[in-house]
């Protein structure tokens, strides 16, 4: 189970967030904002890498942890894939709109070979998956088809995100579930414990110097 956080202009998740995120879905993050009229993505980041990058950037992002299910664990299949006619699995790039899913398709190989009987250049080759598989789809049908699709999708140009499915309102941001929360908490109450013990710790230690 992936997670995708939709992160407004004044919002964004606290490293203890974006950590939990990790936690729960190890395999990759990848996160797009808008820069010069277009959409700019990077993907295969660390947590780290990720806090860095949100610090410098502007405007409404979105944000993708990946649990590799199709296609197993690969960074070129994090998210989000370009809405191009190869949907690259480059690791960066721009492009005038992205893709991301939270879900599994499993119709995927099926609708490659109908859509290869009406393209007029062959699928690209491996690595497939059923979101890079998607965004070909969309390039060719347009968006509208997410409808069709099972799970919870993004699609993201210069003027708007779209969200497709079933989606939940959590500290200002829309995120397509919430399975990393009992992470967070966990990690929360074990800093909790340690500061207590800490400050236990030096009462007695000024208990006894006294």
């Amino acid at each position: 189970m992936c997670v995708i956080l939709i992160c407004p202009e004044t919002v964004r998740p606290k490293p203890e967030v974006l950590y939990a995120c990790h936690e729960a879905n190890p395999h990759g993050a990848g996160v797009a904002w808008r820069e010069g009229g277009r959409v700019r993505w990077q993907k295969n980041l660390s947590t780290d890498e990720l806090i860095t990058l949100l610090k410098k950037l502007e405007g409404e992002v979105v944000i993708h942890f990946r649990w590799a299910s199709v296609g197993g664990v690969d960074a070129r299949l994090c998210h989000p894939f370009p809405v191009t006619p190869k949907a690259s699995v480059s690791l960066s790039g721009m492009a005038e709109s992205v893709l991301f899913h939270n879900g599994t398709w499993s119709g995927y190989v099926d609708a490659l070979m109908r859509l290869e009987q009406h393209r007029k250049e062959p699928l690209p080759t491996s690595p497939m998956s059923d979101t890079r598989a998607a965004a070909l789809v969309v390039h060719t049908t347009g968006p509208e088809a997410l409808h069709k699709l099972p799970g919870r999708w993004v699609w993201m140009n210069a003027q708007e995100t779209r969200l497709y499915g079933a989606w939940e309102e959590w500290r200002g941001m829309q995120v397509s579930n919430t399975h990393f929360v009992p992470r967070l908490r966990a990690a929360q109450a074990r800093r909790h414990h340690a500061k207590t013990t800490d400050h236990r710790a030096l009462s007695q230690s000024c208990l006894f110097a006294c």
